[in-house]
């Protein structure tokens, strides 16, 4: 039977054989390694240890014992964890009016409604994009529906609940995702109101630029001195992105610890819990007696639990599953040549307005954006999507075999990525590999030969599709194609970042091109998403070829049949 929840400790005894005289023992979960080395006991003693495992479900602990001479035997046992106690309260936005519901519960009694003041909207660019409501059948097509997310202003607008949600004295966890227009000071996504001001904050700090949660000492009236804890972000907010972002107090260990797109950025100290018993603000927060720091963009997927969830916990959070256990993706930008003209390609679809500005040497034509090779790309000012986090980009490529094969082997043309100082956050390229000679064949398809009845050849490029780092010196990850890729042919290439698991994938249609993701350590992307072109210390690269149907979503597609359901063909 299940027992326990994640982040609790449990109680294993470990224990000689029979004839066995054991002096040490040591032991791991699941996945996890022996980091904590050998514990030394009394020969032939038992040891009592307390593993924390870091989810529910299925569990095994390993262990391992030695004697005076060298490491011994080792058993495993698999024991099963009880889920946690799940989120107090959790407002996904999805009403078409009113108040937020809390969804996190059906009794009406315990539910702690949010209601949208201050001239708070729904908007219908939610996090979980296009929600499936209904499964397609064989005889039926899928039921699907738009999803909405809260949209403030950054000077007024705010959701509250009627009083408070969660015992600031205990452990909780805050969570949300959010699209933080460019701030021009500080920006709150969650805070609970005490009298003078919250205990917690939630948001981006201006003067450093970055994530933060904070943790203030006392209910300090104004005038009084205060003083606060804080746990910032590795690396500077990107505006303008989706980002999953929750804050953690752990009353155990008193602590809080921050995580950005579900990696944990810091824990530090935190010793003087008091309780706000005012209510929750979701989008700005009490301070100094009066509301500021309005948050300016959209929350959504907002959640409180009175616990501190593990590691683990957090990184599942940001997954963002859905009702059919698959992650949900949000459409951030889709440019279609069909039908545009001009110099600048307009994201006319996926409602956040992403223009691509081309230069000379591309052009709109037949349906298809035509860059030459050597000039011609596509700009727009980056990032597109958080790049520290989940993220999946296709489009429709054609390489030009005549132009490819003037290049030299090993050349790489980009197709599309996203730039830093030094190279590409990400990117989609062909790699020529080589040249070989097939014969030439007439209009039957019957071989030519010359006037020694000798075939006739022609030379071939060669080469293969990539996701993964373009870098100058060749030390970007990459997954490749299985197979080489089809010159002058039209072909579907998907590309996805997973966060969790920090790993990418390409595919190839719907065929996945790895056994398994490649192991990736995002970098954020500093400047422009580039198409047609890479930057390596300037800009080169160029990819000769066709491009249609460029798309890019936040979130990460788990498998082929979502990849099949999402993207198509």
């Amino acid at each position: 039977m299940p027992h326990g929840k994640p982040g609790q400790a449990g109680s294993f005894t470990l224990g000689p054989a029979s004839g066995d005289v054991n002096t040490a023992y040591r032991y791991r979960l699941t996945s996890g390694s022996f980091d904590s080395g050998w514990s030394a006991y009394k020969p032939g003693a038992t040891a009592t240890i307390a593993p924390v495992p870091p989810t529910s479900g299925t569990m095994v602990l390993f262990a391992e014992a030695k004697d005076n001479y060298a490491a011994g035997a080792a058993n495993s046992v698999e024991f099963v964890v009880k889920e946690g106690d799940g989120p107090v309260a959790r407002w996904n936005f999805a009403e078409t009016s009113g108040a937020a519901l809390d969804t996190s519960t059906t009794d009406q009694s315990l539910r702690d409604n949010a209601a949208l003041a201050g001239g708070a909207v729904r908007t219908d660019r939610g996090r979980r994009g296009e929600v499936t409501v209904t499964r397609a059948t064989e005889t039926t097509p899928a039921v699907k529906s738009t999803d909405s997310g809260l949209k403030l202003n950054g000077t007024t607008d705010y959701a509250v609940t009627s009083g408070p949600v969660i015992d600031t004295r205990a452990s909780y966890t805050v969570a949300a995702w959010v699209r933080m227009d460019v701030p021009t000071r500080n920006a709150t996504v969650f805070g609970q109101k005490g009298v003078n001001r919250s205990p917690f904050y939630l948001g981006y700090e201006h003067t450093s630029k970055k994530w933060s949660f904070r943790e203030v000492n006392t209910d300090a009236a104004v005038g009084t001195p205060f003083s606060y804890q804080r746990v910032e972000s590795k690396r500077p907010a990107v505006p303008m992105v989706w980002t999953h972002l929750a804050g953690v107090f752990d009353a155990v260990n008193n602590t809080i610890s921050l995580y950005v797109n579900g990696e944990l950025q810091g824990t530090t100290p935190f010793t003087t819990a008091w309780a706000a018993t005012g209510p929750l603000q979701i989008g700005r927060v009490h301070w100094s007696s009066v509301y500021s720091d309005y948050f300016p963009g959209v929350i959504d997927e907002a959640a409180v639990w009175q616990e501190a969830l593990t590691d683990t916990q957090v990184a599942e959070e940001s997954e963002l599953i859905d009702a059919h256990a698959v992650p949900s993706v949000e459409l951030v930008t889709a440019w279609t040549p069909a039908g545009a003209q001009g110099t600048t390609l307009r994201d006319t679809v996926s409602g956040y307005g992403s223009d691509l500005a081309l230069s000379s040497g591309a052009s709109l034509a037949d349906d298809e954006l035509v860059l030459n090779g050597t000039t011609g790309a596509g700009t727009t000012a980056g990032p597109v999507v958080d790049d520290s986090g989940s993220f999946t980009v296709t489009t429709q490529a054609v390489v030009d075999a005549a132009k490819i094969l003037s290049k030299p082997d090993g050349y790489k043309a980009q197709i599309l990525g996203q730039r830093t100082a030094t190279g590409s956050s990400w990117s989609l390229w062909f790699e020529k590999t080589g040249t070989r000679q097939e014969p030439e064949l007439d209009e039957n398809g019957d071989r030519i030969v010359d006037e020694n009845g000798n075939p006739r050849t022609t030379p071939v490029p060669v080469g293969r599709w990539h996701f993964g780092r373009l870098t100058a010196d060749g030390t970007g990850a990459s997954v490749e194609s299985m197979e080489e890729a089809l010159m002058d042919t039209e072909t579907r290439l998907t590309g996805v970042y997973n966060a969790r698991h920090r790993t990418i994938q390409l595919y190839l249609t719907s065929d996945q091109q790895a056994s398994d993701g490649i192991a990736y350590t995002a970098q954020v992307g500093t400047g422009e998403l580039a198409v047609g072109k890479g930057y390596l210390g300037s800009w080169a690269n160029f990819l000769p070829g066709r491009l249609s149907d460029i798309r890019l979503w936040a979130g990460a597609l788990s498998d082929s049949k979502q990849v099949s359901d999402v993207v198509g063909t």
